[in-house]
């Protein structure tokens, strides 16, 4: 449907029959029920013809309302909908649904904190509504009220203890404040509960498996209950455009870790082949990274309200060939936009750690360690491999020229210190025994995370003392602006990863730092990226293959000052030289990919895995 819904309603035909009968509670549960019916089929303007008759009938009817709103949320109208779920809660303060639907739109657009209330409200008129405790949970958790979090994730699973969406959701909470008592007994009534993990939120699962075929089917599961609403647009044409267009398509154009990877990529694009097209759906944060984005780009627009098919319409007006989705499956992701199929070729890359599991999108940016050839059958999307790394990075990255002191850092100026800067719930019990037995067994030595929450914090010191090792050897960091952050690298003499999610970006910043990192491979695509990276650093000799061999080799270099000193050396001294961090040579290899994907349009042939041949280095000036 091409009208713009700008309000309930806005662009559909009014009734033109003529006045109804006297208002009746039964004519107007008939035209609801109608309606719905017609919405549901996608007849979106007779079904909003017989919503409206419903509320002429029955004044403070709130039903109707919301179905229409969730509708619109469904399109990604999300301004029109909070109107539609506020308009539908004033007229009928009783509706449960109305307060639920108000607080699930205000999550997703980002005002967690008001939507408590709307959620409080619901639980107000309907206390023993599992629903309205597990949305509450989920909500409290985007406000980092995670304690408040845990209690309405388990009165929801009091209520209804087969439900695996609040079992996926309290389990995640559990491992944000590292309570792995609860998480593993949420774990094991998941795993109980027949197909739960393919119901499971793929952006939860990464934190849970390490099997990439329940990964890919909780993608395609999610991906079809979005595709299964959506009319895709008429395909494409085959454009004739003297240059490639590319659009890249990310709420996370501010100070984020996406953008602190990318910045360069964009000022560096080969402008006589490619015209370089990013769409925002976040708000200008004045960051430097977010002005650098937008001025490397031959046209940066700012989409945030609106609707996902406006969107697709624009694209589609711009005539643009390859539009990359920067956000996947994850938290704020507008997926819609791209089942709405207005790009000839649609490209998953960066923000999404696998598969999105959709026919909607034809290709998936990885390497040859992130998916073995062996693995292709667990990804829905056609292999474009890179030569050296996935990940795209930025020299222009700042380091503050000012290193602190071990004191200022909390640091003992003795010792040595293992680090981990991922979030907590990366960490779980089986590394975190390993990094209890390494502090057992290097005299003097700290481990040094991320303090990211006081309830990770008190259960981590815990778990270290259940373990023999003095809390006080655990010391947590602040988070800091970036570049103090990975000038605070230094002081760490070596970076523990974890399983079954790897460092990411965390492990980037701690290359480029100059720390070397032992990392364990999994299976699954979130599990392989640290060891991704460290290949393309030439220290693929730091990538285990089992938990044994990560604590062997952690021990080993933390007794071997003078390897690990070298291995220091290496990433200090040749760092811009390392294909990890050759961003003009990464962005040769990614323009090469484009212009395979639009080659095999333009023959009419089907998307198909394909290697890019390697360049030689050939390192630009910054």
């Amino acid at each position: 449907m091409s009208a713009n819904m700008n309000a309930p309603g806005a662009g559909l035909p009014r009734s033109q029959t003529p006045a109804l009968d006297p208002p009746a509670a039964d004519a107007a549960d008939r035209h609801y029920a109608l309606g719905r019916s017609l919405v549901l089929s996608g007849d979106l303007r007779g079904g909003w013809v017989h919503l409206q008759r419903a509320i002429a009938l029955r004044p403070g009817f709130a039903l109707p309302r919301v179905l229409w709103g969730q509708l619109l949320l469904q399109r990604g109208q999300s301004a029109d909908a909070l109107e539609a779920f506020r308009r539908a809660a004033e007229e009928d303060p009783q509706c449960v649904e109305a307060h639920l639907s108000l607080g699930t739109a205000l999550v997703l657009s980002g005002a967690a904190r008001r939507a408590v209330s709307s959620y409080d409200a619901a639980i107000a008129i309907a206390p023993s509504g599992f629903r309205a405790h597990l949305l509450r949970g989920w909500a409290l958790r985007q406000c980092d009220r995670l304690d408040e979090a845990v209690t309405s994730l388990e009165t929801a699973l009091r209520l209804q203890p087969d439900m695996p969406q609040a079992l996926a959701e309290a389990l995640l909470c559990n491992m944000w404040i590292c309570d792995w008592g609860r998480a593993a007994r949420m774990m094991q009534a998941l795993r109980q509960l027949p197909g739960a993990m393919h119901g499971v939120e793929p952006s939860t699962l990464i934190a849970l498996s390490d099997d990439p075929s329940e990964h890919l089917l909780a993608a395609r599961s999610h991906s079809a209950r979005i595709a299964g609403s959506i009319t895709p647009m008429p395909p494409a044409p085959r454009y004739d455009h003297e240059r490639i267009r590319v659009a890249y398509i990310s709420r996370d154009f501010f100070a984020h870790a996406t953008s602190f990877l990318m910045a360069e990529l964009f000022e560096l694009h080969d402008r006589s082949q490619f015209s370089i097209l990013a769409v925002s759906f976040s708000n200008d944060d004045g960051s430097a990274v977010r002005r650098r984005i937008a001025q490397a780009c031959d046209q940066f627009v700012t989409l945030r309200d609106q609707p996902d098919h406006e969107i697709a319409r624009w694209l589609r007006e711009q005539q643009v060939d390859i539009a990359v989705d920067l956000k996947g499956l994850t938290g704020f992701a507008r997926p819609g936009i791209f089942a709405l199929r207005p790009a000839p070729i649609q490209v998953n890359y960066l923000g999404q750690p696998g598969t999105i599991g959709a026919s909607f999108i034809d290709y998936l940016i990885a390497d040859e360690f992130l998916i073995p050839p062996h693995s292709q059958a667990f990804y829905a999307e056609k292999i474009a491999y890179l030569p050296d790394s996935y990940q795209v990075n930025d020299r222009k990255r700042a380091v503050s020229p000012r290193i602190p002191t071990r004191a200022e850092a909390g640091l003992p100026a003795d010792g040595f210190v293992f680090c981990c800067f991922n979030n907590d719930w990366k960490i779980t019990s089986p590394v975190f025994d390993i990094w209890m037995r390494l502090l057992a067994a290097v005299e003097g030595s700290v481990l040094w995370l991320l303090g990211d929450n006081r309830w990770a914090v008190e259960n981590l010191r815990r778990e270290a003392v259940a373990r023999g090792i003095a809390a006080e050897r655990l010391i947590f960091a602040e988070r800091a602006p970036n570049d103090i952050h990975l000038a605070r690298h230094r002081l760490a003499d070596l970076f523990l990863d974890t399983l079954p999610c790897n460092a990411h970006t965390t492990a980037s910043d701690a290359l480029w730092s100059g720390v070397p990192i032992v990392t364990c491979a999994g299976r699954s695509f979130p599990a392989r990226v640290a060891g991704s990276l460290l290949c393309a650093v030439g220290l693929e000799q730091l990538v285990t293959h089992s938990l044994e061999e990560y604590e062997a080799l952690a021990r080993a270099l933390a007794h071997d000052r003078d390897r690990l000193t070298s291995l220091h050396a290496h990433l200090s001294h040749e760092r811009e030289r390392l294909p990890l961090f050759d961003t003009p040579r990464f962005r040769r290899h990614l323009e090469q990919a484009y212009r395979q994907m639009w080659r095999t349009h333009r023959e009419g042939r089907p998307a198909a895995t394909f290697h890019v041949d390697r360049i030689e280095s050939g390192v630009e000036a910054v």
